[in-house]
């Protein structure tokens, strides 16, 4: 340092370095914010062509309704009920002049179709049989056209198109213009209907314009999706529970800025929204005859996320930039003699933070191995007070079945945990004790009440009767959403015997006092007699007594064990959640100490690094798989149709395949209805099982699936090494696995059986050794699907 002065250096370089990267800093700014404009201009001009485009179709829709009422009323002017045939002509004739619409029907002041033309892919024309046509009095469309005035237009909202009482399928979205028609002495004989299908404008929307950060959305004026980018969102007004995808539910502030402006823009978080309310009526159609009002919403959403990773090059830019600066201020500074004096600093520098590397590694592996005794620990003892507990445990779910159940309930009822799960606390509750039992638990489960305890009457399996002690309450999550309901059950069967005995026991005390009083002492041996009774009166007293003390005591210990249950059975929906938080910092402090450039460590200590690395994610999968355990049958998630072949093919891209494994997919799996987070559960487990049982140098995994009448039939087959028969039924319950990997957590397959048996269906694996394993599920067709 004699060659350098500190303080001198200091002065001008901290300084110089701070201007250079204000500049920097604020010139990429400017940069970044303009992008943005630019962006949300582009968005917002979209938004207008869009509009345009829309505003072109509704106008032409209008012009062609005119012509053709024009040309209508020509022909057809002075009949009350038009020949069907000439019908049949005037449509034909019109179909060579107007080629723009996709469907037009002339229908009846009753309803009736009488004439339809229909027009396919490549605009040919199709008359539809008489016999064929339909009775649309029912429909909105029909009964809010009668109601027009003469020469007006009437529009239909966008809908899905419906025939025979059924959406068709795929979707085919529709708009319906309707025009009445009179006779030349003003008599209403009919409707002039033309259906527009909107499949066209919809992809021209889609894809005009199509801007790389942002995507659009069609709303109707209630705020319901029309064009969105879930599909299922699309007209999802027309079915049940729609209210729930509504933009005023999902989107509430952004639906409160809509309804007060018309143009406009909402930021949150993550997304900008730039919306353009459209409004459909004679001023935008150009027809006067137009009399009626509707509106669109038109969106395009930014997502901030990828305009700012577009962006990322310009943090590189100004991190290279302010860097490449301040290292030649550096240099022009401090010259080469310091340049050579720092080196030598940095290397005693870095030989004192060795020493330190080297006793923080030796105190981490100590610490580790501390944890790593101490989770083991907690995990035995979570698992065997659990299955120990004096008295039965069990958790219910909201329908009363239960999901997970210890070895004393398992005694007392006389049922295999399998069979119980089939059940619910209905079918093992005495029919005398039902009622009130449910009365209650429907309080608890409505959050009206926060636990109950009752005696009640169970019917073992063996048909005996067996009085038990029965505290419910609620197992919540850190929402305070119900997760399970927490059932413990105390034999007190002898307790209740006890007590009728002690209730006889006074009815014969009574008794005996009572004769006590009316015998009459006549001589000696009367009066031994009576002595004698007396002296047993007294004694069936003290042993009555003697059984009530014992009765309450036994009350006060059940009462107790209850209470250390009931906390038990907190920490066991906590514990899962808790233990990721040291698992995850001792993974990351052990990944540091390897990757540390100048570590020292031994291949001995390496290997015992790599050992505590595997046997933590070994823990972290058993965690995360008891989690995804307890949430597959939470009956708040939702519902929706899912394309099984793209979910297999999602899962296959998402997860590690060895090339020397081919995939084999069949092209026919069937759309369903279900939870997609419970279906690639199934899937998931099935196809990363088969992959592991593969240990040939090549290998083939096939997914297909069988219909029947009731359900779906799928399977997963492999060439692997196959199951013994004996272990058919072990490899489905949880935590078992026939292997002695350190990598298997027994809880994939055990999760397979439960989403199944939550859609009722049913699942078992065919295998023989050395030839491969093929697992079958079914899913019905109409059950929660």
């Amino acid at each position: 340092m004699k060659f350098i002065n500190i303080k001198k250096l200091l002065l001008f370089f901290i300084p110089l370095a701070v201007i250079t990267y204000s500049i920097i800093n604020n010139y990429y700014t400017i940069i970044t914010e303009n992008q943005l404009e630019i962006i949300k201009n582009g968005a917002a001009n979209d938004l207008n062509s869009k509009g345009i485009l829309i505003n072109d179709m509704y106008k032409y829709l209008a012009t062609d309704i005119d012509i053709i009422h024009w040309e209508f009323n020509k022909d057809f002017a002075q009949d009350i009920q038009p020949d069907k045939n000439k019908l049949k002509d005037f449509f034909l004739h019109l179909s060579t002049l107007q080629t723009t619409y996709d469907q037009v029907r002339f229908i009846d002041t009753l309803g009736h179709e009488i004439i339809r033309v229909d027009f396919d892919s490549i605009n040919s024309v199709k008359i539809k049989d008489f016999d064929k046509l339909q009775d649309k009095s029912n429909r909105y469309y029909f009964k809010n056209a009668k109601k027009l005035e003469k020469g007006d237009i009437y529009f239909s909202n966008i809908d899905l198109n419906m025939e025979y009482g059924k959406i068709e399928v795929p979707y085919n979205p529709v708009l319906r213009v309707a025009k009445k028609v009179y006779t030349s002495n003003g008599t209403w004989n009919g409707l002039i209907v033309i259906n527009y299908f909107m499949n066209d404008l919809f992809y021209k929307l889609n894809t005009q314009n199509n801007l790389k950060y942002a995507s659009f959305e069609l709303k109707t004026e209630e705020g319901f999706s029309l064009i969105s980018e879930g599909n299922h969102k699309d007209f999802s007004h027309i079915t049940s529970a729609s209210d729930s995808l509504a933009l005023y539910n999902t989107h509430k502030e952004l639906w409160s800025k809509i309804e007060k402006e018309s143009t406009g823009s909402y930021a949150s978080k993550d997304v900008i929204y730039l919306f353009n309310k459209l409004t459909i009526d004679n001023n935008s159609t150009k027809n006067k005859h137009d009399k009626d009002q509707k509106a669109l919403i038109l969106i395009n959403k930014i997502d901030l996320d990828k305009v700012q990773d577009s962006q990322f090059i310009y943090i590189i830019y100004k991190w290279i930039s302010f860097t490449i600066i301040t290292f030649l201020i550096l240099l022009v500074l401090i010259g080469i003699q310091y340049y050579n004096n720092k080196l030598h600093v940095q290397n005693k520098s870095l030989l004192g933070k060795n020493d330190e590397l080297e006793n923080l590694k030796n105190k981490l592996q100590e610490t580790l191995s501390i944890k790593l005794d101490e989770l083991k620990l907690t995990e035995r003892k979570f698992y065997s007070i659990f299955n120990n507990a004096g008295i039965g445990i069990t958790l219910i779910d909201l329908k009363g079945k239960p999901v997970f159940t210890n070895k004393k309930l398992l005694d007392v009822l006389g049922y295999s945990e399998s069979e119980l799960k089939q059940m619910t606390f209905a079918d093992f509750t005495h029919p005398d004790d039902l009622e009130s039992d449910m009365i209650q638990f429907n309080k608890l489960i409505k959050r009206e009440i926060d636990s109950y305890n009752i005696e009640k009457r169970y019917v073992r399996k063996d048909q005996s009767v067996i009085w038990g002690d029965l505290n419910v309450s609620l197992l919540l999550n850190k929402e305070n959403e119900i997760i399970n309901v927490i059932g413990a059950v105390s034999d007190i069967t002898e307790r209740k015997d006890a007590q009728r005995e002690t209730r006889n026991l006074k009815k014969v005390i009574k008794s005996l006092d009572y004769i006590a009083k009316v015998l009459q002492i006549d001589s000696v041996e009367n009066i031994s007699e009576i002595n004698e009774s007396i002296n047993l009166v007294k004694y069936i007293e003290k042993q009555s007594e003697d059984i009530l003390k014992a009765n309450k005591a036994r009350e006060e210990l059940l009462t107790n064990l209850e209470h250390k249950n009931s906390e038990l059975n907190n920490y066991a929906h906590i514990v899962s959640h808790d233990l990721k938080s040291p698992l995850r910092s001792i993974y990351t402090l052990l990944n540091w100490i390897q990757e540390e450039p100048e570590n020292t460590l031994t291949e001995e200590s390496k290997m015992y690094s790599q050992l505590i690395l595997d046997n933590l994610e070994k823990m972290e999968s058993l965690i995360t798989g008891i989690l995804s355990y307890s949430s597959i049958d939470d009956d708040k998630m939702a519902e929706y149709d899912i394309n099984t072949h793209d979910l297999v093919n999602e899962i296959v891209k998402l997860i590690l395949v060895p090339k020397s494994i081919e995939i084999k997919i069949d092209a026919n799996l069937p759309i369903i209805k279900g939870n997609k987070h419970r279906i690639l559960q199934v899937f998931q487990n099935l196809i990363q099982n088969a992959i592991k049982s593969i240990t040939n140098e090549t290998g083939q995994i096939e997914i297909g699936v069988k219909e029947t009448p009731e359900f779906w039939e799928f399977y997963v087959k492999d060439s692997g090494k196959g199951i013994e028969e004996k272990y058919f039924k072990k490899i489905f319950e949880l935590f078992q696995s026939i292997d002695d990997s350190e990598t298997k957590s027994g809880i994939g397959l055990s999760i397979v059986k439960k989403v199944i048996h939550f859609y009722k269906g049913k699942v078992w694996v065919e295998s023989e050794v050395a030839k491969g394993t093929t697992f079958y599920f079914t899913l019905p067709k109409t059950s929660n699907l």
